[in-house]
């Protein structure tokens, strides 16, 4: 049986991890997982200085480690990642919808994942980038679309917060799975134990989601279209 052509565009290099890792993990024989990161730059953070090399280093350890692929369209001789992150608003927008479009036409996903909204303003502008790179007129639509989030997502600037209508069973142990993972290759991103992005508000989003779901664990997600 073939696999599913699987594309993943995310402004961040850990977001898809965060997001997706049990998904990943638990279908690794049935997707064919290709990534595009958006963006990549040196930051200053609140738990110390990441460099852009370090983040580029992170994500080739990680789609390595998914058994993914690494796409880096470019456009008008530039190569993504951009070095923009955090800064994405200062991109034209019609130049961040043709490096979608390209990833988009060249690869005919069959499933494509996408973060949703949020207060990041890097995830809204790829967000909208890609939901323009998908319209209706454009030259190939693929059969599913889903939407991401992560748990900073409680705190939504819109008056509804990310709905999910479709969420992935996990086990305890594919969890564990995921943030073991996750401290391995995405180093620079640990966080301290009371954090929205640490190792135990991890597994206590997946236990909440799972509740939402009637099973143990889980990860949420909004499926924005499908076409079967």
């Amino acid at each position: 049986m073939s696999k599913k052509v699987t594309l993943v565009i995310e402004p961040h290099s850990d977001d898809s991890l965060i997001a997706a890792g049990g998904y990943f993990l638990k279908y690794k024989d049935e997707l064919d997982l290709h990534f595009c990161l958006i963006a990549a730059s040196d930051l200053q953070l609140h738990h110390g200085f990441v460099s852009r090399q370090t983040r580029l280093d992170e994500y080739e350890r990680y789609v390595n480690v998914v058994g993914g692929k690494w796409l880096r369209p470019e456009v008008n001789g530039e190569q993504l990642p951009l070095d923009k992150e955090a800064r994405l608003d200062t991109v034209n927008r019609s130049f961040l919808v043709k490096f979608c479009e390209n990833v988009i036409h060249s690869l005919r996903p069959q499933l494509l994942m996408i973060m949703g909204p949020s207060f990041h303003h890097d995830h809204t502008i790829v967000y909208e980038a890609v939901i323009a790179a998908t319209r209706p007129t454009f030259s190939y639509t693929p059969q599913t679309i889903y939407l991401m989030e992560n748990p900073t997502y409680v705190h939504q600037p819109y008056p509804m917060d990310f709905s999910p209508n479709l969420y992935v069973e996990m086990t305890e142990d594919l969890v564990q799975s995921k943030i073991a993972i996750f401290n391995k290759v995405f180093a620079s991103q640990i966080r301290s134990k009371h954090n929205y992005l640490s190792d135990e508000t991890l597994m206590r989003w997946a236990r909440y989601r799972g509740l939402e779901a009637r099973c143990d664990f889980a990860e949420a997600f909004r499926q924005y279209y499908a076409r079967i």
